[in-house]
């Protein structure tokens, strides 16, 4: 079997997709073998069956690629081939690049990039290699045809396939979903919020390689609280077989655990596994990922996509927030208003609501909590309040109301606070968010504390973000927590 190959030195346009290193996935394309990029992206080499090595998202005849290799038609491989890349540069034009070289690479035995290699064989397996079956896909997930799907219409496809049998159930996982939109959107697309078109084969692999990873994490996860410590971190990698020394899993351990807290979250974990499959990767891209706190950063340097443009700009303030409280809280005392609400999230009528139809009833009614971070922990909240499954019903939505206006809010004021970015509080933090929220005036130095540690659970000293959503919600808009009967 062929050995892995390492491409370098190509800076400019496509070069995240150039530079990387090449697993061979033992099949055949035209007579030939073909590699693709350890990183999580569908980046491929192969052969178009006449005088050209190329690098292409798409196994195909090669016409679109993003480089290629000039060859006499008889090379087995592109090592063996003398002649110089060729690139389109910035301005449309292709030119030869010197500075672009293969080299062969290492074999590496892991166990992360073991399932990476089994994700093109998952997709072909249910068809989503084929140009076809794509099309198809996307023109169901664009149901409206406007070029743009959002991660509500993402999950919608999500659960309809996995609901009607043609997706295995372990695809269905929302945190892995999140992973797999930002991946796409942040390092995959242009960076906006929107995944559009040609990002859509990216979207796929990313969905099954994230749901792949959070089967792992919650095998690993034996308390089931969505986090990991040492000792359940080593004990999952011997499953995997990855036998650790005490002092070795201590060691990879305090590599994910960057800020020392003794737990490691699921997007930590996933950060880890890509730097074990793609040690080359720019690091700077798990920043973005670990919470989406620096995504304005990259939407602003890309200035977004242009039917969103505007309402990235477009910064909230206090007063927003307060208008929409007292409109919130209006209708939680006033079972006509709430009922009224109500029929335009669940405008056909069937007694339940999905996340697509939570989303558009948030752009539509309360424009300054359209957040998707925090909507998607509004709408698990509210379901695991409820009666757990993937719908939030009547009788939750009182519920939901609550969790959409406080999760958006604590987020906004959360980064004021979060010193560290890393979507986790300490006692100090927790205390300086209450005092920006003014209910350090209702309360004192003991209570406080009181309250503190009845959110921190396992006594770590640590609280999640999300646990302080749930903990100030319950405090703040106790009439949040009744059920909705008409």
């Amino acid at each position: 079997m062929a050995g892995a190959l390492k491409i370098q030195g190509r800076k400019g346009r496509h070069e995240q997709f150039i530079n990387g290193t090449f697993e061979p996935t033992g099949q055949q394309h035209n007579g030939r073998s073909v590699w693709v990029a350890r990183a999580v992206e569908p980046v491929y080499i192969f052969h178009t069956g006449k005088a050209r090595w190329v690098v292409s998202k798409r196994l195909d005849d090669g016409a679109q690629c993003y480089t290629f290799r000039q060859d006499d038609g008889q090379s087995k491989d592109p090592l063996s081939v003398q002649g110089p890349w060729v690139c389109c540069d910035a301005d449309g034009q292709w030119r030869a690049d010197p500075k672009v070289s293969m080299t062969a690479a290492p074999a590496s035995n892991d166990k992360f990039l073991q399932l990476r290699m089994s994700l093109d064989g998952e997709l072909q397996k249910l068809g989503l290699t084929d140009v076809d079956t794509l099309k198809s896909m996307w023109k169901r997930l664009d149901y409206n045809g406007n070029n743009i799907v959002s991660l509500a219409e993402i999950d919608k496809m999500v659960v309809e396939l996995v609901n009607g049998g043609q997706w295995p159930s372990w695809l269905n996982n929302k945190p892995a979903l999140m992973r797999a939109y930002k991946k796409t959107t942040l390092r995959d697309g242009n960076g906006d919020d929107w995944v559009q078109k040609p990002e859509f084969s990216a979207l796929l692999l990313n969905i099954f390689w994230f749901n792949k990873l959070f089967q792992i994490f919650s095998m690993i996860d034996t308390e089931g609280d969505r986090r990991i410590d040492v000792n359940e971190f080593t004990r999952g990698m011997a499953t995997l077989g990855l036998q650790l020394s005490p002092q070795e899993a201590q060691a990879e351990f305090a590599k994910i655990d960057t800020n020392h807290g003794g737990q490691v979250l699921f997007v930590e974990f996933c950060a880890w596994v890509r730097n074990r499959v793609n040690p080359d990767h720019n690091k700077s891209f798990d920043a973005d990922i670990y919470s989406g706190e620096h995504c304005g950063k990259v939407m602003r340097q890309a200035h977004g996509n242009r039917g969103t443009h505007a309402h990235f700009v477009t910064r909230k303030c206090m007063t927003d927030f307060d208008e929409a409280e007292k409109k919130i809280k209006a209708a939680l005392q006033d079972n006509a208003a709430l009922g009224k609400l109500w029929r335009k999230m669940d405008f056909n009528g069937n007694g339940i609501v999905d996340l697509a139809e939570i989303d558009k009833f948030v752009v539509d009614e309360f424009p300054v909590l359209n957040h998707k971070p925090a909507l998607m922990r509004a709408y698990k909240a509210a379901t695991k309040a409820g009666d757990g499954d993937d719908w939030v019903q009547k009788a939750e939505f009182k519920a939901l109301l609550g969790n959409l206006f406080y999760f958006n809010k604590l987020f906004w004021m959360f980064e004021k606070v979060d010193s560290d970015g890393d979507r986790r509080m300490d006692y100090s933090e927790f205390k300086k968010l209450l005092s920006i929220t003014g209910a350090m005036t209702k309360m004192n130095e003991a209570q406080a504390q009181a309250d503190f540690k009845r959110v921190d659970r396992n006594g770590g000293g640590i609280i999640l973000f999300d646990e302080f959503c749930a903990y100030f919600t319950s405090k703040a808009c106790p009439e949040c927590l009744t059920a909705f009967v008409e």
